[in-house]
């Protein structure tokens, strides 16, 4: 089997803005560890701790002051290693890692993935599988230790540690190949491929609906065998959807 793998899907403007959380965490943490040598490391604190037998204002004012010395370096730098924390996460998600490679001992040379795609309309694909049975759209789910799944609806923990609504994987998968088969009917109009939508992931809480399947990694090679072939690929249409992959694989 041949993979075709393109350039990373995360753009600039997600690069810029994964940048500028992370310089933030890093300067909270650095203006904590700054304030509190300031604070604990220097004269200036002692200058507010009264000596002898204070009054109660001098008393409550040394207080303050060492409140504010321990508590205010703490609370920046536990804000910035929360920010990093959750820069890295998102960075995680958005990084979804690809399964096709792995299948390539696994399908023989009729079968072709390409991982990564932007079809027209700027709608990106994680990962397709091109085969006999016609066209498989796989989707991914983020790293659970980034998401949430709340009733009905998905959260992602966005680069400032807040959680951001997303779709559904099966429903977001489901509309990627219902674009993916709109994208090829526009190209022909006389055939019309098969096209099928699987989530893959070992994660429980995603579950199948009626026009996407979930499926395990390990099951993956052997569902896609299982799958019916489309009668009407001939070579020479074989031909022309690999040459439409390898055209939204590489004009990016």
């Amino acid at each position: 089997m041949q993979v075709i793998a393109a350039p990373s899907p995360v753009t600039l403007s997600e690069r810029v803005a994964l940048a500028r959380s992370a310089v933030a965490a890093v300067l909270l943490i650095l203006a904590g560890v700054s304030l509190a040598w300031l604070c604990l490391g220097t004269p200036l604190v002692s200058a507010f701790i009264p000596k002898g037998r204070p009054s109660a204002m001098q008393a409550a004012a040394g207080v303050a002051a060492w409140g504010f010395a321990v508590a205010v370096p703490a609370a920046l730098m536990i804000l910035g290693a929360s920010r990093f924390a959750a820069t890295l996460g998102a960075l995680r998600g958005l990084k979804p890692r690809a399964v096709t490679p792995g299948l390539a001992r696994s399908l023989g040379p009729d079968h072709l993935a390409a991982t990564d795609l932007v079809i027209p309309g700027g709608r990106r694909i994680h990962e397709l599988v091109l085969g006999p049975f016609g066209i498989v759209v796989l989707g991914d789910v983020p790293p659970p230790s980034v998401t949430r799944h709340v009733g009905a609806y998905w959260e992602i923990l966005g680069e400032r540690g807040q959680w951001v609504p997303i779709e559904a994987p099966a429903d977001r998968t489901s509309r990627d190949a219902e674009r993916v088969r709109s994208w090829l009917a526009t190209d022909d109009r006389d055939f019309l491929v098969r096209v099928y939508a699987a989530v893959v992931t070992d994660d429980r809480r995603v579950e199948r609906t009626a026009t996407c399947a979930v499926v395990a990694p390990g099951d993956l090679a052997a569902w896609l065998m299982g799958l019916p072939a489309q009668r009407g690929i001939t070579a020479d249409r074989r031909s022309r959807l690999v040459e439409l992959v390898r055209s939204v694989a590489t004009t990016r």
